[in-house]
């Protein structure tokens, strides 16, 4: 919508530009300046990204609510053949037994890509702020593309990009078929802290643990209500 100056709806899902979803062709397609999304780590993107000065917007939520979120993403798309339970899963998400691997790894190796490349047009988002200062942040993002976008066209964004907005007019755009009992679930809550609902204390108390031994060393600050 920014790049577009338009908070006109874009009736595409993500897949439609994630890079590990793509095909050359497809990629070729897309008309740039190309707004792409993706969850691979630099390694695996292509080797000029960070040579050509690429734009990146590295996006944060607390591992808490990941957790649940990815619970919830298993659980209910046909392919994983995932009915395991999230007493079970809190482990497997803190040994990375998941999509993309471990968390922690994932993240760490952002973090050291961002410190050893200055130059880089890199620019933090986390979900958090978005969602308690929409207006803010979008104008944040605004800036960091070099754009000038209006404070009308700022807040109208806001508005279409709330969450219960995205989530009715994204979920018909899903296929069906590839959830189960054919009802998408990309949109489920959208809540921060809404891991205090399916943490028991221990599980809460344990995970605390891991994360401040994997990340002692880490810069980044996360909200977890």
């Amino acid at each position: 919508m920014l790049i577009n100056q338009s908070a006109d709806r874009v009736k595409l899902i993500k897949e439609t530009a994630m890079l590990e979803a793509l095909t050359e062709e497809q990629f070729r397609n897309i008309p740039s300046p190309r707004v792409l999304n993706t969850h691979i780590p630099l390694r695996l993107m292509p080797k000029d990204t960070l040579s050509n000065k690429t734009k990146i917007v590295f996006v944060q939520r607390n591992p808490k609510d990941i957790c649940v979120s990815f619970f919830n993403h298993h659980s209910k798309i046909v392919e994983y053949e995932f009915n395991g339970k999230f007493e079970n899963y809190v482990n497997r998400f803190l040994k990375g037994l998941v999509d993309f691997g471990s968390w922690f790894e994932y993240t760490l190796d952002w973090e050291k890509i961002i410190r050893d490349n200055p130059g880089h047009p890199f620019h933090i988002m986390s979900y958090e702020d978005m969602k308690s200062d929409p207006i803010s942040e979008i104008g944040r993002l605004s800036v960091f593309l070099g754009l000038k976008s209006s404070t009308e066209l700022i807040a109208e964004i806001a508005d279409k990009c709330d969450f219960s907005a995205m989530k009715k007019e994204k979920d018909p755009l899903e296929n069906t078929k590839g959830w189960k009992d054919a009802k998408p679930g990309m949109y489920r809550k959208g809540q921060v802290g809404d891991w205090k609902n399916w943490f028991t204390v221990a599980q809460s108390e344990y995970f605390d643990t891991v994360f401040n031994q994997r990340m002692k060393d880490s810069s980044f600050t996360y909200r977890f209500s």
